[in-house]
């Protein structure tokens, strides 16, 4: 056998991201609490930084719950991602019995947010029914952020992937093969998959995108509670009218009477290298903070702008007239990347006459092949939703006899459809919710 040494030079491309634009990617995806308590981090740091009134403007404190007053410090704390969670199920009038799953399940997740044993071993340990656990844990996974309690990386991409209308065959047959990429690579992946080399490409770098520690990114970000950042109101004309009321960039001095003082220092009091070097760094930092945060405003505001006059007509009638969007549709609408999209959309709360709703809820997956005609599949849920709460003790129906009346009112789902549907709304089967009729307890729906 002979050995040989040798070495070749190539080229290649690639995209290498510096710290500045990393920042600037986390400011798209930070809630406005967390991009205050930011922008005083840097206050506090950088002598070329100032609020103008010496602390951020009472409209920004009243949206973001921002504290000044050492004595409210504990009350205005950020919650946890699993206080958000609960708040979030709650909002959704969760039964009592229903919360405590939703306990077991959240003191059962591991650090990444997974949960690493069967949901009926958690249903055991904690005295509760299997069925409603497991029902529970569904509605948690869809719950912002997206992919908590999930049982593995797959189905945690799964539901992030249904959430933004892209859970379509190429994409789930790529995921269901996702441990091959890494022992055998994506060629292997795509043969087993049966996809062009070049389609599971494009794929994987759209999944890379996606977030696969939904819990430790939130964690790391101390989300704050639903608090909304955009006003969506209607005019006098009719139409609605899209608002970002209050940013934090106006409220915001950028002190240039500190940067001609240095320059008017005599010669001979010149500061020393190092000291005129952490001079330039603050004057940087400040600079690219005064632009980065107008460019976060401008990316939300065009984003939702174009979110909610295309779902206008769900601001009007509720969730039931939904139409189907998907973020990669308004990446392309917009020219940006369907990343950007995301970040920018994650964490985002937007004030309606029908109440605070996340900017999220107005994107849903079609329910048809043709995205001109069909209608969206949070409209089909929503809908499905209201016929199940008008249910009587009299007259508790099938999941057939709901597809038949979700037909009649234009949609066209099969049962196996109308019984995912369900799960995720968290309803239990109908011979269930017979028992709890019969029995008089509070319906769990």
């Amino acid at each position: 056998m002979v050995v040989a040494l040798g070495h070749k030079v190539g080229q290649n491309q690639r995209l290498s991201l510096t710290p500045g634009m990393k920042e600037s990617l986390q400011l798209l995806k930070m809630p406005l609490p967390a991009l205050l308590d930011f922008i005083d981090q840097k206050i506090a740091a950088n002598p070329f930084l100032d609020w103008k009134d010496g602390a951020p403007p009472s409209a920004l404190t009243r949206l973001s719950g921002f504290a000044q007053d050492a004595a409210d410090t504990l009350e205005a704390q950020p919650p946890s991602t699993a206080y958000s969670l609960l708040h979030q199920l709650a909002a959704q009038h969760a039964t009592e019995l229903e919360q405590r799953c939703a306990l077991a399940i959240l003191d059962a997740l591991d650090e990444q947010g997974r949960l690493p044993i069967p949901p009926a071993e958690v249903a055991r340990n904690a005295h509760l029914p299997p069925g409603l656990l497991e029902q529970v844990r569904q509605r948690l996974l869809r719950l912002e952020p997206y992919g908590v309690a999930a049982r593995s990386l797959e189905e945690c991409l799964h539901v992030q992937l249904e959430e933004q209308g892209e859970a379509h065959s190429d994409m789930l047959a790529v995921l269901a093969h996702l441990p091959l990429l890494a022992s055998r690579g994506a060629a292997h992946l795509a043969s087993v998959a049966g996809l062009p080399v070049q389609t599971v490409k494009d794929l994987l770098a759209r999944l890379r995108g996606l977030d696969p520690f939904p819990w430790r990114q939130a964690e790391g970000a101390q989300p704050a509670g639903i608090r909304p950042e955009l006003i969506a109101s209607k005019t006098e004309t009719g139409t609605w009218a899209i608002t970002l009321p209050d940013t934090p960039e106006e409220a915001i001095r950028f002190e240039t009477a500190l940067i001609t003082r240095i320059r008017r220092t005599p010669h001979a009091r010149t500061p020393p290298a190092d000291t005129q070097d952490m001079t330039a760094h603050w004057q940087a930092q400040a600079r690219w903070l005064m632009r980065a945060l107008p460019r976060r405003s401008r990316s939300l505001l065009a984003v939702a702008r174009h979110v909610l006059h295309y779902q206008a007509a769900s601001l009007d009638h509720g969730p039931q007239a939904l139409r189907p969007l998907s973020m990669v549709q308004v990446a392309r609408a917009l020219r940006l990347n369907d990343s950007t999209i995301s970040r920018i959309v994650a964490n985002k709360y937007v004030q309606t006459p029908r109440g605070t709703l996340p900017l999220r809820a107005f994107f849903s997956a079609a329910l048809g092949a043709n995205t001109d005609t069909a209608q969206a599949s949070g409209a089909a849920r929503a809908c499905l939703l209201h016929l199940l709460e008008s249910e009587t003790a009299h007259r508790v129906r099938s999941d057939q006899d709901y597809a038949e009346a979700l037909r009649q009112h234009g949609f066209s789902l099969s049962r196996r459809t109308v019984v995912k549907y369900r799960r995720m709304l968290g309803i239990p089967s109908s011979f269930e919710r017979m028992q709890a009729w019969q029995a008089g307890t509070v319906r769990p729906a």
